[in-house]
């Protein structure tokens, strides 16, 4: 959801008469904004009135949502909307930009909290705002001089790291006793060094979204007993033995090259902390709904006043055995972001007999399987949620739109309807009103609430075809139509094509990712005379669009809040599965090299609109010649 300032609940408005209560409210150093149940704006501080560049008296009794960006405030009356049903303290902008907007026009990123205040006359919303511009600033700043100190190091470190092997190798013939030992030193941590860097390069990629995610069905025993050999050269340095317990294969569903990563770095700090001769014991166990992927060392355990903060950056125990053990203290912190990004979760517990087991668990491949995912839809159909309790009739209709272009996914109550459509950006989504023990209505109810499917088309159907039911709610809840059931495939496809729309004839269509919505409009407006240009704010939109329609080229930003444009890339495809042309548009663009896919990488800051204007016209101009239509 784009929406911001989101107040909502409660009645209107009541004296605040109490002095203490006023004194509190101006003293504050951040906005403060509260509104009723209709969202009026009832009390406003000073910071607030400097915030947005407005009088007391010129918000006081107007709608929340003149604080927001004319674009956003559609999307907000829905959340208000699912907000009043469930009021509790929200903290927002964290995780992703959220925008405020000033009398003048101009548009500023925010931080809000919300508190819920019960009262006589029914509930308030009081909003605490910061102005979060300064430290987005100060953060790419200072990831911005992590990333250039880290590249200007590391490749000078690597290359005497490399030189003083050589020589302790014998290289330049022998050495006396007392250089060899010293060289042997200076190679020790010059190769320390080359890890922190490769840690921090790792980090701040991982964090700045510039690191793509491959999912695949994954063999997850199969993939450790690789790991585990790789390191074993590593863990006799330590005199450590490694030891591997699974008795049958566990597939899940993941990153190859991530999952490695993660289970190196556990088995590399089990073998820190083993005592020599020791052994670090790993585990896999399928579950019904995971696979659990456990590292057992024989060490001293973790420190009590540690346990807090072990998967912080830069963490690391402050016992002096732990020092002793080197490394950066980034180890944990990127399993946990790679753990994260692969939709699992990652923890620690003693083990019995002393020691500590590291664990992760991710979604077991047949726990995905079992979601009624349409896993043999070809990569350009259009992807639906069909709500429908019975199986049979569900495989019907799946079958059925198969030929027509669609893929149908399943959903067989209300929960996991709402659960699927929160979690994936479907083209449309078909719902039973008919559903035993759950309200169809309702249930369409709850999905126009949500951010993620407010405005996804929604089909009804229903045993006699009926749907107002004397309410308008066809009107009220945007829906396309009420079909009745038995439903006619040929027609439900029509009505989802309408729904759906499907790529005009004419202009190539282009596919702009990018979270600041200035970028994309003036993107958008660049590009206009020349291309159809579908804008995204944030990769679930990219998603819905795909699902829903087919294009020439993709702009992509590559941060986008914790996750990166490059996950897109495997699902930038055309009609014959080939790879889609990609600019990749980004303040973190420096860094890529232009491959198969990626035609061109910008650095927004480094490069003008008429640069990237020049972009996309040569790649479609490349497309439309007779040796880029053999290229793509």
């Amino acid at each position: 959801m784009d929406g911001i300032v989101e107040f909502t609940q409660g009645p209107a408005t009541e004296d605040f008469g109490d002095d203490k209560f006023r004194f509190a409210v101006e003293a504050c150093p951040h906005g403060m904004v509260m509104t009723d149940a209709a969202g009026r704006i009832v009390l406003v501080n000073s910071e607030a009135e400097r915030l947005f560049g407005y009088q007391r008296d010129e918000l006081l009794g107007e709608p929340i949502e003149v604080l927001l960006p004319a674009r956003m405030r559609d999307a907000h009356l829905q959340y208000r909307a699912a907000f009043a049903r469930q009021p509790e303290t929200r903290r927002l902008g964290t995780g992703r930009d959220l925008l405020g907007l000033r009398r003048d026009g101009s548009e500023f990123p925010i931080e809000i909290g919300l508190n819920p205040i019960a009262t006589g006359q029914g509930t308030l919303v009081l909003g605490l705002i910061v102005d979060s511009s300064e430290r987005k600033r100060t953060d790419r700043l200072k990831d911005e001089f992590v990333s250039t100190v880290s590249h200007e190091l590391r490749t000078p470190l690597t290359s005497i790291a490399g030189s003083l092997g050589l020589l302790v190798g014998g290289a330049a013939g022998r050495l006396p006793p007392t250089a060899t030992r010293l060289i042997s030193i200076a190679q020790i941590n010059s190769q320390r060094l080359v890890r922190l860097i490769n840690d921090l390069l790792d980090i701040e990629k991982i964090e700045s979204g510039q690191v793509a995610f491959k999912f695949q069905r994954l063999d997850a025993r199969a993939l450790v007993e690789q790991v585990i050999e790789l390191n074993r050269g590593y863990a006799d340095g330590f005199r450590v033995r490694m030891r591997l317990d699974a008795t049958a294969a566990a597939e899940t569903y993941a990153d190859s090259d991530r999952l490695a990563q993660v289970v190196t770095n556990l088995l590399s700090n089990a073998i820190k902390f083993s005592p020599p001769d020791g052994e670090v014991a790993v585990t896999i166990e399928q579950r019904d709904q995971a696979v659990r992927i456990a590292v057992r060392d024989h060490g001293p355990g973790i420190p009590a006043e540690f346990r807090a903060r072990i998967f912080e950056k830069f963490a690391q125990a402050d016992a002096g055995d732990a020092r002793q053990k080197g490394g950066s203290g980034l180890g944990l912190s990127i399993v946990k972001q790679i753990v994260t990004r692969l939709g699992g979760t990652i923890g620690f517990e003693d083990a019995a007999g002393g020691g500590t087991v590291f664990y992760c668990e991710l979604p077991a491949w047949a726990q995905v399987a079992a979601r009624e995912i349409d896993v043999e839809r070809s990569a350009d159909a259009a992807r639906i949620l069909l709500c429908e309790d019975d199986p049979d009739t569900a495989c019907a209709l799946r079958e059925g739109l198969r030929p027509a272009g669609f893929g149908v996914d399943f959903a067989h109550s209300s929960g996991d309807a709402v659960a699927r459509a929160r979690a994936i950006p479907y083209a449309a989504i078909a719902v039973d009103l008919d559903l035993p023990g759950d309200d169809g209505v309702g249930l369409i109810r709850v999905l126009r609430a949500q951010p993620e499917s407010y405005n996804t088309p929604i089909i009804a159907m229903s045993a006699d075809g009926s749907w107002d039911r004397g309410e308008g709610e066809t009107a009220k809840l945007n829906v396309l139509e009420c079909l009745a059931k038995p439903v006619n495939v040929d027609r439900l496809a029509q009505v989802l094509k309408r729904g759906i729309g499907r790529r005009p004839n004419g202009r190539p269509r282009i596919l702009h990712v990018d979270d600041d919505r200035q970028v994309l409009d003036l993107v958008a407006r660049a590009l206009g005379s020349a291309a159809y240009v579908v804008s995204a704010g944030s990769i679930e939109e990219a998603h819905s669009a795909l699902t829903a329609q087919q294009f020439d080229l993709a702009i992509l930003d590559v941060s986008l809040g914790a996750v990166s444009g490059l996950d897109l890339l495997p699902d930038l495809r055309s009609r014959d599965g080939a790879p889609m042309p990609v600019i990749v548009f980004s303040a973190h663009a420096t860094d890529l090299a232009a491959n198969a896919q990626i035609a061109v990488s910008l650095n927004k800051s480094g490069s003008s609109l008429k640069e990237l204007v020049a972009a996309v016209h040569d790649r479609l101009m490349l497309q439309c010649s007779p040796a880029g239509a053999k290229s793509t």
